[in-house]
C-alpha cells in the first residue's frame, strides 16, 4: 500500500486476503460463490492481445484503481497513460459440481476490458459504471488445479467521449483524479446451466401487489419458477408454475411500505424447476414504494406513497483520498450514508458516478431516497467514441440504459438525473431522446432531463441550482415539480485533514463550527420558506470534502465531522422540521406565472420629500398602476411585469390576509426580491428595512410590531420604498406562512387535495 496525502481509518482495516469479502450482489444471492479480490500481477503492455509470455513487474490490490494509493501502484502520470492498456493477471481454482457452468463477474471496469481465460478470450466489455459477467465454463482446464485470468483494460479518460463523470487529467477544483481499470469486485460463481439470469421487481401499492419477472438461461418449455414472499420468517404469498418471461402480481395485502422512517424489505426466494426438478435458487427481497408527481399545496411536488414528501439531502460524490472511486471497507461504504441520516436527511444525490451493489442496499436497508445521476460524457464531443465505430450519443443512451437497468430493484432509487449542467448535453432535440428513452426503461421512476443549466420541458423535475443560498427559478408552465439540486458548499477548513494546502474552490467560507452550523440552519430556513414558491426538494453540497473542493460537512479523509454532536443535533432537528412542515403562500410573488395584485406606483429619480406615501389616509389615485415585479434589467429568477427605470418607486397595494387564522400570525413572514435597498410598511408601520440587493427571493421576519397592526379579514395597506443605486433593479415582495405542518394539510382519504 502507497500512501496519499490523506488516508481514511479504514485503509489499515484491509486485509489483502479478504477484501471487500461481503457477497457483492444482494439483489440476487446465491450461498456458493468465490471473491477474486486480492492480490494481482500487474503490468503495462502494449494492445489487448493475450501473451502467454508477458512479464508482469507490478502488483496491484485488486479492485482498487491503479491510480490509488491503496492499489499499491499510485500511477499519477494521468496524461502519458491516457489509452495507454494495462494487464491485471491472477490464479484461481473453482470447485463446481459436474455440469455446472461458472460465470466471472466484475462490478465495474473503466472503460473498455478484454477477459482471457487460460489464453482463451471469454468476452469483452465497455462502459465504466455496469456490472457485467461472462460464462467461463468451455475456458475452464478440468486438468489443471489453477486456472490462468488476465483482463486487458483501457481508458482516455474524458478524451475518450464516452461517460467518465468527474474524472480529469490535471484534476483540480471540482474535477478530480482519474481512475482506470478494474474498480470493484472480481468474483465467481457456479450456477447450474438452467439458472436464473436477472429478476426484474416492480411494487405496486395501489394494487397491493408486488410484480416479478423472472428471467433464465437454458430453459425448456417445462421451465418455471417459485416465488415466495416473506414477511420476516413468515411466509406470506406463493407464486407456483410462474411462466419464465412473464410477469406474475403477487398480492400483498395490508402492505407494510417502504420509507425513510420505516424503511421495511420483504424478502424473495426463487425457485427454478425443470420439469418438477429443482435446478436453481435465489434470494431477494423488494419494499413496497411508489414514487409519484401530484398536486400539493397548489402546486406539483413529490409524493412518496401517495403522500406529499419532501426530499433533503446531500449532494455524495463517492470519492475516498486512499481508494478514489473504490471505499477501503464495506464499512467505509456505509459511513457516509449513517451520517446523512444523523444530519437528518432522507436523501442521497449520488452524483456523476454509480457505486457498488452493496451501497444501494445499505440504502435499502437504512431508508434513504437515492437520486442516481448518469455519469456524463465529454463536454460539447460530437462524432465517434475514440477507437470505436460508435456514436458518442448512442454510447450514452446504452451506457444509460445498462446502468438503469442494473439498479432497477432497488426501492430507494426514485429519480435519474440524465445531465447535470449541460455537461456532454446536446441539443434539446436530442436531449428529449434521452428522456424518452430513459422513460421507456423504467416507467416507474421520475425523470430529471437536466440538474441546473440547460432546461428543457421534458421529464418529471424542474431543477435549480443556486450558491451558496438555496433558491427556485420560476416554473411557469406548473408540468413538473420544482427543487434545488445543489445549493451550499460552506467552506470550512481543518488543518491537517485536507488533501492540499489551499484551494480557491469556496462559494462561501466559514470560520467556526459554530458559524458553518448557524449558516446551515440559516440556509435550511430558507428552503422551508421556498416551499412557498413550490419548492419540494433540495440537495445541499455536500456530504464531504473531495480532492480541492472543501465544502463537506466531514473532511475528506472522514476522520473529523465539522460540527459537535449538539450542534449536529441543531441541523438534524431543523432539517426534520422542514422535512415534517411546508409554507403556504398567501400573497404570492410574481415568479412561476402566478395571478398576483396590481399595486399603485410612483417612480422618479428625485425622492419623495413627505413620508405622507406610507400612511392609510394617503390619496394614491394619480399614481400609475401596474403588477409586480417591478424592474429593469436582467436578473435570472426575476419576473418584471411592470418596468421600473428610475432611481426610486413607491408602491402600493392592499391585503386582507383572508386565509390566514389569528394562531398562525406568527408564522407569517415576507418573502422579497430586491435591488436595492428598501423599506416595508404594513399600516405605517416599518415591517421591513433592508440594505444592498439580494439575486434571488429570500424570506425575512415581519416586525412585532408591523404583525400586531395586521387586521384580518380587513384591508390592510402594504407600502413600498426601493432605491436602486446602480446596475440592474427590481423589487417584488409576497407573504408567506412558513412551518405549516404537512399533516395538517393533507385531507382525508377520498377527498381532494
Amino acid at each position: 500500500m502507497k500512501h496519499a496525502r490523506i488516508m481514511t481509518p479504514w485503509a489499515e482495516q484491509i486485509d489483502p486476503e479478504n477484501v471487500l469479502g461481503e457477497y457483492p450482489r444482494p439483489q440476487m444471492v446465491r450461498s456458493a460463490w468465490t471473491n477474486l479480490n486480492g492480490v494481482w500481477d500487474f503490468t503495462k503492455v502494449d494492445n489487448m492481445a493475450y501473451n502467454p509470455s508477458q512479464k508482469y513487474d507490478k502488483s496491484i490490490l485488486v479492485p482498487f484503481p491503479m491510480e490509488s494509493a491503496i492499489s499499491g501502484i499510485m500511477d499519477t502520470n494521468h496524461m502519458e497513460n491516457r489509452g495507454k492498456v494495462f494487464a491485471y493477471r491472477r490464479q484461481f481454482s473453482v470447485s463446481a459440481k459436474k455440469g455446472e457452468d461458472i460465470l466471472l463477474h466484475f462490478g465495474a471496469v473503466d472503460w473498455k476490458c478484454a477477459v482471457y481465460v487460460n489464453g482463451y478470450k471469454v468476452g469483452e466489455h465497455k462502459g465504466g459504471f455496469d456490472p457485467f459477467y461472462f460464462n467461463i465454463t468451455e475456458a475452464i482446464d478440468a486438468k489443471k488445479r489453477n486456472q490462468e485470468l488476465c483482463v486487458f483494460v483501457q481508458d482516455y479518460q474524458e478524451f475518450g467521449g464516452y461517460p467518465h463523470g468527474k474524472q480529469k487529467i490535471g484534476e483540480k477544483v471540482i474535477w478530480y483524479t482519474p481512475v482506470t481499470g478494474i474498480w470493484q469486485t472480481v468474483w465467481l460463481e457456479s450456477v447450474p446451466k438452467t439458472h436464473i439470469e436477472r429478476l426484474v421487481i416492480r411494487p405496486n401499492i395501489d394494487n397491493e401487489t408486488i410484480n416479478v419477472k423472472v428471467l433464465a438461461e437454458n430453459t425448456s418449455t417445462l421451465t418455471k419458477a417459485t416465488i415466495k414472499v416473506y414477511d420476516g420468517q413468515n411466509l406470506i404469498a406463493t407464486a407456483n408454475n410462474t411462466a419464465i418471461g412473464e410477469e406474475v402480481a403477487i398480492s400483498v395485502p395490508k402492505a407494510k411500505l417502504w420509507s425513510p422512517e420505516s424503511p421495511f424489505l420483504y424478502d424473495l426466494t426463487i425457485e427454478l424447476y425443470d420439469d418438477r426438478r429443482i435446478t436453481d435458487k435465489v434470494d431477494s427481497y423488494f419494499g413496497m414504494r411508489k414514487i409519484s408527481v401530484e398536486y400539493f399545496n397548489g402546486r406539483l411536488g413529490m409524493f412518496l406513497n401517495n403522500k406529499p414528501y419532501f426530499h433533503y439531502g446531500v449532494l455524495d460524490q463517492g470519492y475516498w483520498p486512499d481508494g478514489l472511486y473504490t471505499a477501503p471497507t464495506d464499512d467505509a461504504l456505509k459511513f457516509d450514508l449513517v451520517k446523512t441520516k444523523e444530519f437528518g436527511m432522507n436523501m442521497s444525490r449520488k452524483h456523476i458516478k454509480v457505486e457498488p451493489a452493496r451501497w444501494y442496499y445499505h440504502c435499502d436497508k437504512m431508508g434513504i431516497l437515492v437520486w442516481q445521476d448518469i455519469p456524463n460524457p465529454g463536454f460539447g464531443q460530437k462524432g465517434k467514441i475514440i477507437d470505436e465505430n460508435t456514436d458518442i450519443r448512442e454510447n450514452f443512451h446504452d451506457e444509460m440504459v445498462r446502468i438503469m437497468k442494473s439498479l432497477e430493484n432497488y426501492p430507494s432509487v426514485v429519480l435519474w438525473t440524465i445531465y447535470n449542467e449541460s455537461w456532454g448535453q446536446p441539443d434539446e432535440k436530442v436531449s428529449k431522446r434521452s428522456v424518452d428513452i430513459a422513460r421507456e426503461t423504467d416507467p416507474y421512476r421520475l425523470i430529471s432531463i437536466a440538474s441546473g443549466w440547460n432546461d428543457y420541458e421534458y421529464g418529471d423535475i424542474k431543477d435549480t441550482h443556486w450558491y451558496p443560498q438555496p433558491n427556485v427559478l420560476p416554473n411557469p408552465v406548473n408540468k413538473r415539480a420544482s427543487v434545488c439540486g445543489e445549493y451550499g458548499g460552506i467552506t470550512l477548513l481543518v488543518d491537517g485533514h485536507r488533501w492540499i494546502g489551499g484551494s480557491d474552490m469556496k462559494y462561501t467560507q466559514v470560520y467556526s463550527s459554530e458559524e458553518l452550523k448557524n449558516t446551515f440552519v440559516g440556509f435550511v430556513n430558507q428552503v422551508l420558506g421556498l416551499q412557498a414558491n413550490g419548492l419540494c426538494a433540495a440537495v445541499y453540497t455536500q456530504i464531504t470534502d473531495v480532492e480541492d473542493e472543501e465544502n463537506g460537512l466531514i473532511t475528506y479523509d472522514r476522520k473529523v465531522v465539522k460540527v459537535d454532536k449538539a450542534q449536529l443535533t441543531e441541523i438534524s432537528d431543523a432539517v426534520q422540521y422542514n422535512i415534517s412542515h411546508t409554507s403556504v403562500p398567501v400573497v404570492p410573488v410574481s415568479q412561476a406565472g402566478n395571478v398576483v395584485d396590481k399595486w399603485r406606483y410612483y417612480s422618479s429619480d428625485k425622492e419623495l420629500t413627505s413620508d405622507t406615501w406610507k400612511s392609510i389616509s394617503f390619496a394614491d389615485a394619480a399614481w400609475n398602476e401596474g403588477a409586480a415585479g417591478f424592474g429593469y434589467g436582467s436578473l435570472q429568477g426575476a419576473t418584471m411585469n411592470t418596468r421600473w427605470d428610475k432611481q426610486y418607486i413607491y408602491m402600493r397595494t392592499w391585503q386582507n390576509f383572508n386565509n390566514v387564522k389569528s394562531g398562525d400570525i406568527d408564522k407569517l413572514q415576507m418573502q422579497i426580491f430586491h435591488d436595492e435597498e428598501c423599506e416595508i410598511y404594513i399600516n405605517g408601520v416599518l415591517a421591513v428595512s433592508l440594505n444592498g440587493f439580494t439575486n434571488r427571493y429570500a424570506f425575512v421576519e415581519i416586525s412585532k410590531e408591523a404583525k400586531a397592526s395586521i387586521n384580518i379579514g380587513q384591508p390592510n395597506l402594504i407600502a413600498v420604498k426601493c432605491k436602486n443605486v446602480e446596475g440592474n433593479q427590481f423589487i417584488d415582495l409576497g407573504f408567506s406562512l412558513v412551518g405549516v405542518s404537512i399533516d395538517s394539510l393533507i385531507c382525508p382519504v377520498g377527498t381532494s387535495h
